[in-house]
């Protein structure tokens, strides 16, 4: 008897030592249980979706660069066209360098207080719309400065989506040869080699005349017409020119020029396009503009239309002879569309 209440009372310990284990063993469990109970809700609400915008995104038709210019001492300025009233950070690495803001048309500069000392720059353009959107332009800027007073730096434009190469604006030598259009203030017209270049031309279907357009310097008047004709002459007025040369409509190939005269009837400077009466034809009243060095579509359409993305519209009139909007070529004839005229309130 004495043995089997000794195995009696071993067993039932056992038993309630198995059961404080499992006890103890599951009690964080219930713990844990306890406070994710959820309160019961009175009112039923119904669900709302919420709307998730994107505060960043990529856009290289948002900010377009229209001037850069580094001085050898590291001065910087940059012009562009952007979303307007937009506040515009220019950042090097992780810092940012100036910032501007927009007009209401979009178009801003950007002065720099702090000079580039001398070094390899990357330039990133940020722009916070009124609505808070962030947008990183396609475009970056790489800039090489000596730091030499007599070094001209060299800027590139970068395209970061590896879309079009980079194309360089800025470099020793490069200015005078593909910068025609450039009016710095502080260069003099004495320091500026004669220049001469024809930009655009219509042909009035009303009168029969044939208008031509473009740039000179450092010369005191332009005369141009056909080859082997009469020629037209006029003055420059702030580097630019215009004149009409009065005759039927051109047929078959023929060479328009334009020469760069000085004060002694001299001969400066001259250009020249070969057109044909058919290419007249088919622009049908519109502006045809003249390719030049360093022209883009963007800037092209920017400078005749005051819009930039209406490079499309260019692109649309002229199929023909525009593969890839990124390559054009100089001396290339492309058809203008008309400007939008704005609705009278």
């Amino acid at each position: 008897m004495k043995v089997s209440k000794v195995i009696y009372f071993l067993f039932g310990g056992g038993v309630l030592a198995v059961v404080a284990i499992l006890i103890a063993f599951y009690q964080p469990n219930l713990i844990e249980e306890k406070e994710l109970v959820v309160p019961l809700v009175k009112e039923v609400v119904d669900a709302k979706t919420i709307e998730v915008k994107t505060s960043r995104k990529q856009n290289g038709e948002t900010i377009k660069l229209e001037v850069i210019r580094v001085k050898p001492d590291g001065s910087l300025v940059i012009a562009g066209k952007g979303i307007p009233n937009s506040k515009i950070e220019i950042i090097s690495g992780s810092t940012v360098i100036t910032t501007t803001t927009s007009d209401k048309v979009g178009e801003f500069v950007a002065v720099p207080e702090k000079k580039l000392s001398g070094g390899e720059y990357f330039l990133s353009f940020k722009q916070t719309n009124k609505n808070g959107d962030v947008i990183i332009a396609n475009e970056t800027v790489a800039i090489n400065v000596t730091g030499k007073k007599n070094d001209i730096p060299i800027v590139a434009i970068v395209d970061s989506q590896g879309k079009a190469g980079a194309r360089v604006i800025q470099a020793p030598g490069l200015i005078e040869k593909s910068s025609p259009l450039e009016k710095d203030k502080n260069v003099t017209v004495n320091h500026r080699k004669p220049y001469i270049a024809i930009l655009a031309m219509t042909y009035d279907t009303k009168i029969g005349q044939l208008m031509l357009s473009g740039i000179a310097h450092s010369g005191v008047q332009v005369n141009a017409g056909f080859s082997g004709k009469e020629t037209s002459s006029t003055k420059i007025l702030n580097d630019e020119w215009s004149l009409s040369i009065p005759g039927k409509l051109i047929s078959g190939k023929q060479k328009i020029f334009a020469v760069l005269l000085g004060k002694k009837g001299e001969i400066l400077s001259k250009n020249s396009i070969n057109i044909t009466g058919k290419a007249i034809q088919n622009a049908n009243g519109k502006t045809l503009v003249i390719v030049q060095k360093g022209d883009a579509l963007w800037n092209i359409a920017f400078n005749r239309l005051g819009l930039g993305n209406r490079y499309i519209d260019i692109v649309k009139l002229n199929k023909d002879k525009i593969d890839n909007p990124d390559l054009i070529y100089p001396k290339q004839l492309f058809v203008i569309p008309t400007q939008i005229k704005k609705n009278k309130k």
